[in-house]
């Protein structure tokens, strides 16, 4: 089974830092643009990218959210 490649989960990281507004505001590699999908494809192309780059962006929400102070606290 073929994953997500250190270049790959790098494009994403970058993505993900440079577009995060908060919980719910990134949640699918759909939201990315066009040419970055393509640059994502092109370093490892595999049955399983588009889910495994969901996942991917997914838990770093998840982990992003659950990190941060809770402001009703």
């Amino acid at each position: 089974m073929r994953k997500l490649n250190a270049k790959q989960k790098k494009l994403i990281d970058k993505w993900f830092d440079e577009n995060w507004t908060g919980a719910g505001s990134l949640y699918t590699v759909d939201q990315m643009s066009q040419a970055d999908q393509d640059k994502l494809q092109a370093m490892n192309d595999h049955e399983t990218l588009w889910q495994n780059a969901d996942r991917y962006i997914g838990d770093k929400a998840c982990e992003n959210v659950h990190r941060k102070k809770n402001p009703w606290d």
